[in-house]
């Protein structure tokens, strides 16, 4: 499976960022994507690290849970974990923070699918 590393010279005007739609738009369903999320953490062997995809996957689908609540008017702390995840993304990628992280999660998340 081919790793992408984001593009760090090249980032959109905050206006061009993908919609959770577009972003989304190849995602397999939540549900699925919980149980890869967690399969692959308890798999993990002891003392390594998780990579990219897993942070990237992970920041995508508490994203799109908390888009979900956002929807539904439901309070609760998954906006600020799905914020959280995508930090950890853009740490991982060595990115600064020159936006909404959740907003570099999609942007990624679909440039990753395009790429699969």
């Amino acid at each position: 499976m081919e790793k992408l590393h984001p593009s760090t010279e090249h980032h959109p005007e905050p206006g061009n960022w993908p919609t959770p739609e577009t972003a989304y738009a190849l995602a397999p369903s939540i549900i699925r994507e919980i149980g890869w999320t967690a399969q692959t953490a308890a798999d993990k062997p002891f003392g390594t690290a998780l990579g990219r995809e897993f942070w990237l996957r992970k920041a995508a689908v508490l994203d799109r849970i908390a888009l979900a609540d956002e929807r539904e008017g439901a309070p609760g702390d998954a906006s600020e974990v799905a914020t959280e995840a995508a930090r950890r993304l853009m740490d991982l990628d060595d990115t600064t923070v020159i936006c909404d992280p959740r907003h570099y999660a999609r942007q990624q998340y679909a440039r990753w699918t395009h790429h699969q």
